[in-house]
């Protein structure tokens, strides 16, 4: 049987209080790292289940615990909105929550002090300057497993700094973003002595106007959209009453409480534009902080989630490259995704002289011919399935990508024997993976390092800042994906085969690597190893000279963006 909404809520707030307090201790250092993990996905679940119950975490604070607590508590929920907002996974979704609930750690008390307004000593501006290195020491204390989290604390400050800072400061990390967000916002709603906060409304509309960066601006309108017009535990005024709203139900009836018998509470739905004030207020009383989104008036309106990716993945399965298929068996597999045949008239532009789009599917396959329409597809429906998967990074994981298609497109340009569709269909399937699987792991930085590996060459993912990944879960996602397409085979194994080993398939894959480094780490000069295959294989695929493929590659406009 489910345990009760309110024992859920109200065990998860101790947790909380809890998991701040063992910063006192020394020697719970090492458990605070796998806590806080378990601490996010308990903050992501209920989230997913009852988010009224903790979005009412926005409008009561609640005295049993300390201002410090509550502001974690308001930040938590805030970065879990935002995370829901973009749809992000589990993973990021919890480590970012988990990053919100670190930050503070090193600093309850100097945070219950700006609350009481009580002078910082010099300790404490001390402890306040270094609270993101202190936590991140902390946290190190349970292993490499806490470094995403230290790396997402170390500039933290400086994006809180350059959101709110009237010239344009570039941040190119979406998740830092998100959770500098989050506490700009909680600093600014939760309740403190002086009753100088202010509603969660006024925060984002104030942060709106005065933030400069675009990805900010979006996640604001995001989260305003998830949310809704009125905020659960708001204090509204109905019929000359002050009353607390609850939830909006299907028929868009307001369910509200009234407190005016102090011993039952009267419920009420009712129709009407509300008077609301959803600033945070002092709840001591443990039924309206909790036991009420026990009530089946409170239930969160189920949401109809449509898996796009899911049917995009079916999708690509279906289309065998080496099937041949007549119109209508075409037509019939794409007939529910019109995106996916709206892309693909684009896509076909190429292959008329005159670089138009083509009218409908029926066209478009004449274009083309039934041939080299399957892989075509498949690079359309690959393009979509990435543009689908929400991260904070998913633009410049694109852009990386394209980057790549471009060059091994141009390397075997000159190749009349296949198509090159083909060969590149790998590539998005493989960015797929880094998007849904190492999502915690990606960021813009190329991980080539200056002592090359002299076995085998650097993967696929370094150009993505990923170190490494599990090849296992890699070939099986790419095999189910591409099962009918050799060069996934062989992009796996030039992954994993030494260097003296490699077929020319291989050496494909080697020297679309060998030239992005070349784009995208160009101050790394290549090692002879690499020259020699460079040299090679650009002579196989028909190049005069590596002059001429230079030449061509400069058209591409390729750079190494940050």
């Amino acid at each position: 049987m489910d345990e009760a909404v309110s024992t859920t809520l109200e065990q998860l707030l101790n947790n909380t209080q809890l998991f701040l307090s063992y910063y006192n201790n020394k020697q719970k250092w090492t458990a605070l790292y796998p806590m806080a993990s378990k601490l996010a996905e308990q903050y992501r679940v209920l989230y997913s289940k009852q988010p009224l119950a903790l979005q009412s975490r926005l409008t009561l604070y609640n005295p049993s615990y300390s201002y410090a607590t509550n502001l974690v508590v308001s930040q938590s929920v805030i970065t879990a909105a935002l995370c829901k907002s973009q749809n992000y996974n589990s993973a990021l979704s919890e480590l970012y929550i988990a990053a919100t609930l670190i930050e503070h750690l090193c600093v309850g008390a100097q945070l219950n002090k700006l609350c009481e307004q009580t002078p910082f000593q010099d300790s404490d501006k001390k402890i306040w300057k270094m609270r993101h290195q202190l936590a991140a020491k902390v946290m190190l204390a349970s292993g490499d497993s806490a470094k995403p989290v230290t790396q997402l604390l170390a500039k933290l400050n400086k994006y809180k700094q350059a959101l709110v800072s009237a010239p344009k400061i570039m941040l190119y990390d979406g998740g830092i973003t998100l959770i500098a967000l989050a506490n700009i916002i909680s600093m600014n709603i939760t309740s403190n002595t002086a009753n100088k906060h202010i509603s969660l409304y006024k925060a984002l509309t104030d942060l709106y106007i005065r933030t400069p960066n675009l990805f900010a601006l979006q996640l604001i309108k995001s989260l305003i959209a998830h949310l809704g017009p009125l905020l659960p535990g708001s204090r509204v005024l109905y019929a000359e009453q002050t009353m607390i709203y609850l939830a909006t139900d299907a028929q868009q009836r307001h369910v509200l409480i009234s407190t005016e018998n102090p011993n039952k509470l009267t419920w009420y739905r009712v129709k009407a534009t509300l008077n609301e004030n959803p600033k945070q207020w002092h709840c001591t009383d443990k039924t309206i902080s909790f036991k009420v989104f026990n009530s089946e008036h409170v239930k969160p309106q189920s949401e109809l989630e449509v898996d796009k990716a899911q049917s995009l993945l079916e999708l690509i399965s279906n289309i065998k490259l080496q099937h041949e298929y007549s119109y209508k068996g075409l037509s019939l597999l794409m007939a529910p995704h019109p995106l996916v045949i709206a892309n693909l008239c684009e896509a076909v532009k190429p292959y008329n002289k005159e670089h138009q789009p083509a009218k409908d599917l029926k066209h478009s396959l004449s274009m083309v011919g039934y041939y080299n329409a399957p892989a075509i597809i498949q690079r359309v429906v690959f393009e979509q399935l990435v543009n689908v998967t929400p991260h904070p990074l998913q633009a410049y994981v694109t852009n990386r990508l394209n980057g790549l298609v471009k060059i091994m497109a141009l390397l075997v340009s000159k190749n009349d024997h296949d198509q090159f569709e083909h060969i590149t269909l790998p590539l998005y399937a493989y960015a797929h993976f880094l998007l849904t699987q190492c999502g915690t792991q990606l960021s813009r930085k190329t991980l080539i390092d200056d002592t090359p590996n002299k076995t085998l060459s650097a993967p696929i993912c370094s150009f993505f800042g990923v170190s490494s990944i599990n090849t296992e879960q890699l070939t099986q996602q790419l095999t189910h994906l591409l099962s009918d397409n050799p060069w996934s085979a062989a992009l796996l194994e030039a992954e994993q085969t030494p260097k003296k080993h490699l077929t020319e398939a291989h050496k494909l894959w080697i020297t679309l690597k060998v030239v992005a480094q070349n784009v995208f780490k160009p101050e790394l000069s290549l090692t002879p190893w690499q020259q020699q295959t460079l040299n090679e294989q650009l002579k196989i695929l028909k190049w005069h000279n590596q002059a001429d493929f230079y030449q061509q590659l400069e058209s591409l406009e390729l750079f190494n963006s940050i």
